[in-house]
């Protein structure tokens, strides 16, 4: 019989395919699920990413060769730091191998790039993907936003070594016509800002400036767009979220410094779903929060913990959300990606039930 990883990841390179999966077999340990029974589950762990095999088939002489070499053990990422997911492709960004690895899970295989020639990568920071595939990454020591292809073709690079101090993050709308950088600055710079532009590369305007007031920034890490068109900040020095309309305009705020839910303390990667939701990891908490664009936290997805194992985290770094509603979370000190799947009602409700039998 499959084990529930290999049974895990099929479903997930199936439902990213746009086949119709199997149904889900019962598993004498169910995988994690948020909220914790007995509040309705509405989101469970699926898969865990960690190098090639995990997108390789799972055939009996694929496991045979793995569990003989331990194939599947080791990680395929030095430091895996940034991830975006678009059409069954999750991209991420290895700071150390200085490259981006793709898990191609509805093919079931992964290849790497950013490696050769114009499009060699020095530290990817920030990865985005627009609705046509088109992968934008920020290098965060060579100090510009390069672009490929889906499959790590380079295309075109924005140089912003003359303006940009330490770019971290980047946030692309649908069309791929505008570019959203963000420069996280320094102790000793006040470039604390967002620069937005078009996809030839001319700057359209800076958002922000160093300081504590409703438009500006203390150390921004991360930005995404919203379905709504705001561009939403992730101010980690502030221990906030700001959000900015098409012109560039602040338009609301959110986030506190605490242990509490709802507050930050170490934010590091920001994600929006196809709905609208905010999720914001956070390395002090180890976990990821789910929030309303209004503010209202909904849940908190995983826990610290010192020992791996899904739904657990150390070091949470980089999260997206993908067209399915998945969550992806990267996590630095496990080296690996977690991918969790939003529940329906029904699924939930029978998740809920399951846990108040076995309980």
């Amino acid at each position: 019989m499959p084990s529930r990883r290999d049974l895990s990841l099929w479903l997930l390179g199936s439902a990213l395919a746009g086949c119709a999966a199997p149904p889900v077999r019962r598993q004498s340990s169910p995988s994690p699920v948020w909220p914790v029974p007995p509040e309705q589950p509405r989101y469970a762990h699926e898969a865990t990413l960690r190098n090639a095999a995990s997108a390789a088939d799972d055939s009996p002489a694929t496991r045979l060769r793995q569990s003989l070499t331990g194939e599947g053990e080791a990680a395929s990422f030095g430091k895996p730091a940034a991830v975006a997911v678009s059409r069954g492709r999750v991209y991420v960004g290895d700071t150390e191998g200085r490259r981006i690895f793709v898990f191609d899970l509805a093919r079931r295989r992964s290849f790497a790039f950013g490696t050769r020639r114009e499009g060699e990568l020095r530290k990817p920071a920030g990865i985005a993907v627009d609705a046509n595939g088109i992968v934008h990454v920020v290098d965060a020591s060579a100090r510009r936003l390069v672009v490929y292809d889906a499959i790590g073709l380079f295309q075109r690079a924005i140089d912003g070594a003359a303006e940009w101090v330490r770019p971290t993050g980047v946030a692309v709308s649908a069309d791929g016509a505008r570019l959203h950088v963000v420069d996280t600055g320094g102790v000793e710079s006040d470039a604390h800002r967002v620069l937005s532009y078009d996809a030839q590369g001319r700057l359209l305007r800076s958002i922000g400036r160093r300081g504590e007031a409703a438009g500006e920034f203390n150390l921004p890490v991360d930005a995404a767009l919203a379905p709504d068109g705001l561009l939403w900040v992730l101010d980690a020095g502030n221990f906030r979220l700001q959000a900015f309309d098409e012109q560039g305009r602040f338009v609301r705020a959110f986030g506190s410094p605490g242990n509490g839910l709802g507050q930050f303390g170490r934010p590091r990667g920001l994600a929006i779903d196809r709905e609208g939701l905010i999720y914001v990891s956070d390395a002090s908490f180890g976990n990821v929060q789910v929030f309303q664009a209004d503010g209202q936290l909904l849940l908190a997805l995983g826990s610290r913990a010192a020992q791996d194992g899904p739904g657990r985290f150390s070091l949470p770094s980089g999260v997206a959300c993908d067209e399915t509603g998945r969550v992806y979370v990267v996590d630095q000190f496990f080296h690996k990606v977690e991918v969790l799947r939003r529940l329906g009602d029904a699924e939930g409700q029978q998740r809920l039930r399951e846990a108040l039998a076995a309980a």
